[in-house]
């Protein structure tokens, strides 16, 4: 096999790998913004987590979101959509984060990046408040909604009175919340331990995917040579 001969297959090899990891355009819906989330996510109470950003294409790029729908009474779901390349670009951080929730009651819509779950809390027919030995009041989940937290990613965490009322500060001015110490969203503690291995499994994709690269850049192309991707590396495939 002579060197063009490799060459072609290793550019068919790369094409290859960008479009294997990009769902169907026609059949994915396609939102410029958050707002669009609604005339997708029906029902309520429910809320949509943000668990997956990524974008495909060797020239021109298409960029995609994959999010988790917490019903009230029915079972998650996921989802992927075709999304716009400044609405990408805006969620960066806020992976792991529910961008969009509506309420049962009177199906109020907030659209503004808040922790994953807090839909639920503070309502007595998914939970109870608990007095801890310190004194601080945390929120319990009922039997029946034990399973919450894992779907969340909260791991250990429990959200106190403190954390609530900081959130709806927060929601009144329109601000994003992360968390009383930035527990959530890309670079919070928490959501790091729940998607690390998300995060190691896509850094993998991105190291072989760079190689193949470098590899096909023509040589004028290659005065600049930055480094092989490492740490979080979530919103650069």
């Amino acid at each position: 096999m002579n060197r063009f001969s490799i060459y072609a297959l290793l550019v068919l090899v790369y094409l290859g790998m960008s479009k294997s990891f990009a769902p169907a355009e026609k059949i994915t819906p396609y939102i410029k913004n958050q707002y669009d989330l609604s005339k997708y996510i029906k029902n309520a109470p429910v809320s949509a987590i943000l668990i997956d950003y990524f974008k495909a294409g060797f020239i021109i790029k298409t960029y995609f979101h994959r999010y988790k729908i917490v019903h009230g009474f029915t079972q998650p779901e996921t989802i992927t959509m075709r999304i716009s390349k400044n609405y990408y670009q805006d969620n960066i951080l806020n992976l792991g984060m529910s961008l969009f929730n509506r309420k049962e009651r009177l199906n109020e819509e907030t659209f503004i990046p808040s922790p994953p779950g807090m839909l639920y809390v503070d309502d007595s027919f998914y939970g109870k408040w608990t007095y801890e030995n310190s004194g601080n009041q945390i929120w319990d989940f009922h039997r029946g909604y034990k399973h919450f937290p894992e779907l969340f990613g909260w791991g250990t965490f429990r959200p106190t009175k403190e954390f609530l009322t900081q959130l709806k500060i927060n929601l009144a001015s329109e601000k994003p919340f992360y968390g009383t110490n930035e527990e959530f969203g890309l670079n919070g503690t928490i959501s790091k331990e729940f998607y690390k291995h998300n995060q190691r499994k896509i850094q993998n994709i991105e190291k072989i995917k760079y190689h193949l690269k470098n590899f096909l850049s023509i040589p004028w192309q290659k005065k600049y040579r930055p480094k092989v991707p490492h740490g979080n590396t979530v919103n650069k495939i």
